[in-house]
């Protein structure tokens, strides 16, 4: 039930379904559980009728079959944890922008012995959304496509068929390394953090893709989609280049990124919060298992290399020992026909 939670649970309760919303700080949703109303604002304007808003888990899921995660990755493992015990049988879940979810969590699926749930995850998120106030969320954009994917690959057919009328933008995607490779959310914030780090600093309302984007920025953010395109090429994927990824699912124009970003209406006086919290999730969930990947291919990321190494530096962290890689994700000595198979069977 934050930025993306309140966004998503606005935007569809809106569309007629019903919604109830879980947020662990009781605090942070307390209008929306006493009124059943969340104030929505942006491209959409409504107040939006929340069944249920609470930090009970137990009264959240009840007879709930399908559940929308829209946590940081940070929060994926607990929130599943936390969760398990009030899941009914054979539901959903599916995680927004999902960073290898779906290959992290299914290890806890397994040791609880839940295989009967069907574990998905998207690209990114279904729209861009921040907190205005308590009980007020600001939608500034709303994708028009959205990919999803489960593992084992199976079961997307029937996630999808169960979510397609809720989420008309989604279209499924033929396993999870699409879903979490096709991700440019790393790839932007990254280079954009790192090379506005002053001005970030100093300003409280830094509009991050608007002030933070200049020709040469995006130069680096070139630099880092070329290794993630290396990778999926070696992957055998059917995925296109961040910028026009962007371009698809904002509808933007240009004929750079550099223009693609500026153009970017959705990006319009955006200021993304809590920036270093994006940058710490995009390196440990983001960057560096793609990198892991790589050296597993023995594919060159000597860009992505020198952005992990810059922001340990920053930091004073570690993230590559931190970080994701491919021991978590079940991918050790593995070659790509093997890694197509634990997509595909999980």
């Amino acid at each position: 039930g934050g930025s993306a939670g309140q966004g998503i649970a606005g935007y569809l309760a809106l569309k007629g379904h019903k919604i109830n919303l879980y947020n662990r700080t009781p605090e942070k949703i307390a209008s929306v559980a006493e009124s059943g109303n969340l104030k929505v604002s942006g491209v959409i304007k409504c107040n939006a009728k929340i069944e249920k808003a609470s930090s009970d888990m137990r009264e959240i899921l009840g007879d709930v079959d399908s559940i929308l995660v829209a946590v940081r990755a940070f929060g994926h493992e607990s929130i599943i944890k936390e969760s398990l015990p009030y899941i009914k049988k054979n539901a959903t879940i599916v995680v927004f922008t999902g960073y290898w979810a779906a290959l992290r969590l299914r290890s806890i699926l397994s040791r609880e012995q839940r295989n009967d749930i069907a574990i998905a995850e998207t690209t990114l998120l279904p729209l861009a959304s921040e907190i205005v106030e308590e009980g007020h969320v600001k939608i500034s954009g709303i994708k028009s496509k959205m990919r999803i994917a489960a593992c084992p690959v199976s079961r997307t057919a029937s996630v999808y068929k169960k979510l397609s009328s809720v989420l008309p933008q989604l279209f499924p995607g033929n396993n999870v390394l699409e879903t979490s490779l096709e991700s440019f959310n790393p790839v932007l914030h990254l280079p954009i953090a790192l090379f506005n780090l002053a001005e970030i600093e100093k300003k409280d309302k830094f509009e991050f893709y608007h002030d933070g984007i200049s020709p040469k920025v995006a130069r680096v953010i070139d630099a880092i989609d070329a290794e993630r395109m290396n990778l999926i090429k070696k992957l055998n994927l059917d995925l296109i280049k961040a910028g026009e990824v962007l371009r698809e699912y904002y509808e933007t124009k240009g004929s750079s990124t550099y223009e693609i970003i500026r153009n970017c209406k959705a990006y319009e006086g955006y200021v993304l919060p809590n920036v270093f919290s994006y940058v710490r999730e995009d390196l440990l969930y983001g960057v560096v298992p793609m990198v892991s990947i790589c050296n597993l291919l023995e594919i060159s990321a000597e860009a992505s290399k020198t952005l992990i190494s810059s922001w340990s530096m920053v930091d004073s962290v570690d993230y590559w020992r931190e970080g994701v890689k491919i021991d978590k994700l079940g991918m050790e000595g593995m070659d790509r026909e093997k890694i197509f198979e634990l997509v595909t069977n999980g």
